[in-house]
Order: structure tokens, then sequence, then C-alpha cells
């Protein structure tokens, strides 16, 4: 199956988890809630967060490893490891998806949409490519969704 990315010529093929362990849909969780979560905020978004850990249906990659254990505070970053490590981990294709962000952050601003962060659009990218929705509390998020394939979680 192959999708694309937007409305140009790149194509790239789905491959990867689309269901949890016990059957039920997977999706990523963006740093922006993960902090959240790790805070105790009790948001919508942690605790969808919390359910969806609870149902072993989060996947993580790379990029929100990467951002989530670097602001991490000291006395939590072994714990915080643990956890994320518990998560499916998803690594990024080489070059697939690094060239689907950059395709997207491109068409987004020839659209007048200027992201904030590069790297939301690569975790975008994975995202589709995984075909998993994106559980998130960033306005970078909500315009990738309406410009291309991108599922977003409803809290």
């Amino acid at each position: 199956m192959t999708w694309r990315v937007l409305v140009g010529k790149e194509t790239s093929t789905r491959c990867a988890p689309t269901e949890s362990v016990n059957g039920t849909v997977v999706l990523i969780a963006d740093t922006s809630v993960w902090i959240d979560f790790l805070k105790g905020t009790g948001s919508p978004h942690a605790v969808r967060l919390r359910r969806a850990i609870s149902e072993r249906e989060v996947v993580v990659v790379d990029p929100i490893l990467l951002e989530v254990m670097a602001g991490v505070r000291r006395d939590a970053v072994a714990l915080t490891q643990r956890l994320l490590e518990t998560q499916q981990l998803e690594s990024l294709f080489p070059k697939l998806d690094w060239l689907d962000a950059a395709a997207i952050y491109r068409e987004l601003r020839w659209r007048g949409v200027t992201l904030r962060s590069q790297v939301d659009a690569l975790i975008a990218a994975a995202a589709i490519r995984l075909d998993v929705p994106v559980l998130h509390r960033d306005r970078d998020f909500a315009q990738i969704a309406l410009h291309t394939p991108l599922r977003i979680v409803a809290t």
C-alpha cells in the first residue's frame, strides 16, 4: 500500500504495527503530551496518554525519545527512560522519513503555513508512514493534518 505525502509525486510505503498487542489502535503521543503526563497535570491529553500506556497502544519514534529524555528532570531520568522503553519503539527510516518531512515542511510553507518545528514535520512523516494517529498539544500538528494524510487523536 502506498500513500502520497502531499499533492506531489513523492510516495512511500506504509509499514509498521497499526495495532497494539491486544488489538487496539495505537497512537504516537507527541512530546507536548508526554510533558503534561510526566508533570501529572491531569489534562485530557495526559489522561488519554495514561490510558494508552495501560492498554499498550503507544508508539514512540526516535525524535520523541530524544526530546523527552533531553528535557526530563535529573531525578526522573531512569524512571522516564524505563517508561519510554516499555512502549513500542519505532525507528525512523533513513532517507524516507527525512525526505517526507522536508516535503511536508516545504509544502506547508508554499501554502503560507510556517511550522515552528521541523521535528514536528519529521514526527508527522513517521506517523503517516506508520498509519498511526498523533496525540498532541501542538498547533503544528493541527496545521500538518489540514494539508496531509496525518491523522490526529481527538481528546
